[in-house]
This record gives C-alpha cells, structure tokens and sequence, in this order.
C-alpha cells in the first residue's frame, strides 16, 4: 500500500536520449539502418544454415542460435529506442519494462553459454577432427543450446523478478533507452543491495565459467597445434575469438562492476554498443569471414537468378 506522500510507478518514461532535437534526429537516422541491418542480417543468416544443406554442421548450428539470440536483443530494445530517438521520450507499462528486461538479459547470458559452447565445437573441429561427429552428437548440441537458453532464462527471471517486486516510489523518469538492470534499480525507494549482489554473483558466475571455458578450449587448441596450427585454422576459430572479444568486454564493462561505479553516459553508449552495433556486426562477422557461409549465399542467389531466366 502506497503512503500518502508516495506516489506507486505504474510505467516507465525512458529519457535518455539527447535533448537537442537535432541530435536526437541525427542518431535516429544513424540508428534505424544499423537496427534494420541487425534484423535482416540475424534472420537471414538464420533461415539461409536451416535451408542450406551444407551448413547442416555443428557449428552453424550454434551460429543459427546465436543469430536468433541477436535478433531476440534487437528486437526488445530497437522499436523502443528508435521511437524515443524520434519522440525525445517513450513510456513503457511496468510488465513491458520487466518484459524487455527479461528478453534481453536472457539474450546475453545466453549468448555467453552458445559461445562456450562453440568453443568447444571450434576444439573437437581442430583437435580431434578424425572423431568429430562422435565429439559433437547432435544430442549434445541439442543439450548445450537448451541448456544455453535455461541458463540465459533463469538469471533474467532472477534480475527481472526480484527487481519488479521493488517499490518504484521516486521517479518514473529512466535515463536510459531501455529498461536496463543498473538503472531500473536506481529507482527503487528500497534497499537494492541483494539485486546487486545476485547481479554481481549471477552474471559474474556466468560470464566468469563461460569465458574460462573459452580460453580452456583455445589453450588446449594452442597446446595441440601450436601457434602454426592455430593460424591455419584462424579461418574457423577467428570469427569466433572476434565475437568473444567484443562481447564479453562490453559485458563486463557494463555489469561487473561495483554498485557505485556506474557512470550513466558511459554506460549508456556501451549499452547502444552492445544492444544495437554488437547484434549487426556478428551476422558480418561470421559470413564475410566464413568462406562457407559466403559459399551456399552465393549458391542460393545465383540459384534464384538462373530461375528467374529460365
């Protein structure tokens, strides 16, 4: 029950897009190709590994997921955050807060897990490569983007339940473009230090396990192959080092740190960094560096092409 000097939020008012309208038109302009680009670029490399026969492999596989995964964060935070940049402010309902909250944080701790889980597939590719299909069963593909997924879903109903039961009570103003955790909570009017703490453990854990696992797989390459090795095979394992890069460093940057240490511009444009750049850049990563994705597109299109003449 509200007291009578509090006022219960019921929505969310995101301001944090720059006041100056001109600006604020610029970045839409800037942001509208780059959120379509992610859309169209996650779906179709999705849709084009399940069509094409030739990338019915383990690896693609995990990459399917992983471009729907991105197409999950673009699609919670891009309608929201381009009509903000258009508006100068969009309101969003407590339940489509916590939603957008939930989707995206399942995204990202999800995509740690996939990304693991590629790893490992990139160490049964390179080192064990006469026991392959033994190594990677589709039973445990299966098993670890399940799994990936259940992980990615638990902590974000942790995040996103334990921080709706909060009393929003100071401010329905946001200053963020989407209902991130850090900011979410700073406008509680409630003792938030157990949020912080599972923010920290949880996300810390995950991030922690997954990227040991990455570099426990690449050590065991680097230890079988050598530094030879690994450079013949950067074709394979290099997209993959490339998208581990970027992500995890944002990551880290915008979650695992001290409850006072949030900076609310910075992490802003490590929030548009992650959110909207990081899910349009791992469609190009993968196919501009992949010889076999380009390969079946190149198949398909001139396929459609040689149709249309006939």
């Amino acid at each position: 029950m509200a007291g009578p000097n509090r006022t219960v939020v019921t929505d969310f008012l995101l301001v944090g897009f720059p006041s100056r309208r001109d600006l604020s038109l610029l970045l839409f302009s800037l942001a509208l190709p780059i959120v379509l680009l992610g859309l169209a670029g996650n779906l179709g490399l999705a849709v084009l590994i399940r069509a094409e026969r030739s990338l019915h492999t383990p690896m693609y596989y995990f990459l399917s997921h992983l471009a729907l995964l991105d197409l999950c964060s673009c699609c919670a935070v891009g309608p929201a955050m381009l009509w903000g940049l258009l508006a100068g402010w969009a309101t969003l309902p407590g339940p489509a807060c916590a939603l957008q909250m939930f989707l995206f944080a399942t995204a990202g701790d999800a995509e740690c897990c996939l990304l693991a889980a590629m790893a490992y597939d990139r160490y049964a590719a390179v080192c064990r490569p006469l026991h392959y299909q033994a190594a990677v069963p589709p039973r445990l593909c299966r098993g670890l983007v399940l799994g990936s997924y259940a992980a990615g879903a638990a902590s974000a109903a942790v995040h996103s339940g334990l921080a709706f039961r909060l009393p929003f009570c100071r401010s329905r103003a946001l200053d963020h473009f989407f209902c991130d955790i850090p900011p979410v909570l700073e406008l509680a009017c409630a003792d938030t230090s157990l949020n912080q703490a599972l923010l920290l453990a949880i996300c810390g854990a995950i991030q922690s396990v997954t990227l040991l696992a990455i570099l426990a797989s690449y050590g065991l390459i680097l230890g079988a192959v050598g530094r030879a090795g690994l450079r013949r095979a950067a074709p394979t394992c290099g997209s993959h080092l490339a998208a581990v890069a970027v992500l995890y460093g944002t990551l880290i940057f915008m979650y695992l740190r001290p409850e006072g240490s949030y900076a609310t511009q910075a992490d802003k444009m490590a929030a548009a960094f992650y959110t909207v750049v990081i899910p349009t850049l791992n469609p190009a990563i993968y196919s501009l560096r992949n010889a076999d994705v380009k390969g079946a597109l190149a198949r398909r299109l001139l396929g459609r092409c040689n149709s249309r003449h006939r």
